[in-house]
C-alpha cells in the first residue's frame, strides 16, 4: 500500500518566537506555505517503503534546515506553539474561514499536525478503521501545552476538536463510522448543507463556499475520505519527530493492508483476528479516544492497541518529557521551542547516518527497541529538557 505524509513545522528565529516561514517555503518543491505565516508544511509524494520514504522525508528536511539556518532560523516538532498566537490567514479560503468562524479560528491557527494519505481499497472501512485506531494519536503527542495552559496530553487534539463553539464540532471532532456508501454520501452532504448554512448566516456569499470549498474539504475531522485524490486521509496526530511519525505511519499502513482482506466488524473484542478486524462500538471508541488525548498512554489505551499489533514501547512521545507544571511563561516556551527545534535536528541526523551506513534503514534500524533508546538517548541528552527547567 502507498502513503503520502503532510507534516507541519513551526518557524522559530534564534530567539524561538514564531516568524515567517517564507524563506523555507523555497527551499524545496516539496515544501508549502501553511494556513498561517509560521507554519510550512512537507508534503511527500505516496511511496510503498518506509525506507524509501524516510530517505525523500530527510532528504528535504536537511535541505530545509540548511535554508533555515543560513536565515537564521529553525524548525519545531511541536503539536502547539505552547502559547496563544495570533498569526495573520494567509489565502483567500482562510480569510473566508475566518469570516465563518470568528475568533475561533484561533484554534486552527494555533495547531500543527501530520496527514497521511493511504491509497483507496475499501473506502469505507478504511475509514471506520482508521476511525477506531484515533487512540494512536497519543504515541507521537508532543505538546501538552495550549496558551501557556497544560491542557491535556495531547493538547493539539483537544483545542483543534473541542476549542471551537458547539456550532462547529461537528467539522472538527471524530465522526461516527458509516457503514454503506449511501450513508456516508448522505453524511457528507449533511455535513456540506451545515457548513452552508453557517457561511451564508456570517455574511458569506454562497457563490464564494461552492468556488472555495467541496463537499469532501468542509469536514476537517481526523478521517477523511478524499475520492479527489483517491486516499483516505489520517489527520489525528500531532507533528513530532520524523522518526516517530514514518513508524506510525506505517504501523497503520500495515493494519490497513489486512483490511483488503477481511471485513471490518463493529463490536466485540477489539483487535486483528485471522477471519476479521474487529472494532469497538463507537460510543466505546469515544471513551478511549478522549483517555488518549487527555491522560496518553494509559494502561487502557496501550491494551487497547496493543490488541491490532502495535507496540508502544516502540514510542518515545515528546510530551511525555515536558515538565508538570500548570502553566509556561513566554520564556520558557521560547526555551522549549528552541529544544524541541535541537531534537528535531539531531533526529534528522540520526535517520541521515543510518541511511549512510552500509545497511541503511535494515534491521538495527527497524528493531522497535533500538529505535525507542536512540530516540530517548538524544532527548535525554538536553539536560534542561530532561528536568523541566526551560
Amino acid at each position: 500500500m502507498k502513503l503520502g505524509l503532510e507534516v507541519e513545522y513551526w518557524v522559530i528565529d534564534e530567539k524561538g518566537d514564531l516568524t515567517s516561514g517564507d524563506p523555507l517555503v523555497q527551499a524545496h518543491e516539496c515544501v508549502v506555505p501553511e494556513f498561517v505565516d509560521s507554519l510550512i508544511e512537507v508534503v511527500l509524494p505516496p511511496m510503498e517503503s518506509r525506507v524509501a520514504l524516510e530517505i525523500a522525508f530527510i532528504d528535504v528536511l536537511n535541505t530545509v534546515l540548511d535554508v533555515a539556518t543560513a536565515h537564521g532560523k529553525q524548525l519545531v516538532p511541536l503539536g502547539t506553539p505552547l502559547l496563544e498566537e495570533s498569526p495573520a490567514v494567509r489565502s483567500k479560503r482562510g480569510a473566508t474561514l475566518e469570516r465563518i468562524y470568528g475568533d475561533d479560528l484561533r484554534f486552527a491557527k494555533n495547531v500543527a499536525g501530520m496527514h497521511v494519505h493511504f491509497d483507496q481499497t475499501n473506502s469505507i472501512a478504511q475509514a471506520n478503521l482508521l476511525t477506531a485506531l484515533d487512540p494512536a494519536l497519543a504515541l507521537v503527542a508532543s505538546s501538552p501545552y495550549y496558551g501557556g495552559q497544560r491542557t491535556a496530553t495531547a493538547a493539539r487534539a483537544a483545542a483543534y476538536r473541542r476549542g471551537m463553539d458547539d456550532r462547529f464540532h461537528r467539522f472538527r471532532e471524530l465522526q461516527p463510522y458509516v457503514l454503506t456508501p449511501d450513508a456516508r454520501a448522505k453524511q457528507a452532504r449533511q455535513n456540506f448543507d451545515s457548513f452552508l448554512n453557517l457561511a451564508v448566516a456570517s455574511g458569506v456569499p454562497e457563490a464564494t463556499v461552492y468556488e472555495q470549498f467541496s463537499i469532501e474539504n468542509v469536514i476537517h475531522s481526523p478521517v477523511r475520505i478524499r475520492d479527489d485524490l483517491g486516499t483516505v486521509e489520517w489527520r489525528a496526530s500531532d507533528t513530532a519527530l520524523p522518526s516517530q511519525l514514518s513508524q506510525l505511519a506505517f504501523d497503520i499502513a500495515r493494519i490497513l493492508e489486512e483490511a483488503a482482506t477481511k471485513p471490518v466488524v463493529v463490536g466485540g473484542e477489539p483487535g486483528c483476528y485471522p477471519g476479521a478486524i474487529v472494532i469497538p462500538t463507537f460510543e466505546h471508541l469515544r471513551g478511549l479516544s478522549d483517555e488518549a488525548i487527555v491522560d496518553g498512554l494509559t494502561p487502557r489505551v496501550r491494551t487497547y492497541l496493543r490488541s491490532f499489533g502495535i507496540d508502544p514501547t516502540a514510542y518515545s512521545p515528546l510530551v511525555e518529557r515536558f515538565p508538570l507544571a500548570g502553566t509556561i511563561s513566554p520564556d520558557e516556551a521560547r526555551a522549549m521551542r528552541l529544544e524541541c527545534a535541537r531534537l528535531l535536528r539531531a533526529d534528522v541526523d540520526l535517520l541521515d547516518a543510518a541511511k549512510q551506513s552500509d545497511d541503511p534503514f535494515g534491521e538495527r534500524h527497524a528493531a522497535a527497541d533500538d529505535r525507542r533508546l536512540r530516540t530517548n538517548e538524544l532527548i535525554d541528552s538536553g539536560e534542561r529538557f530532561r528536568r523541566g527547567s526551560v
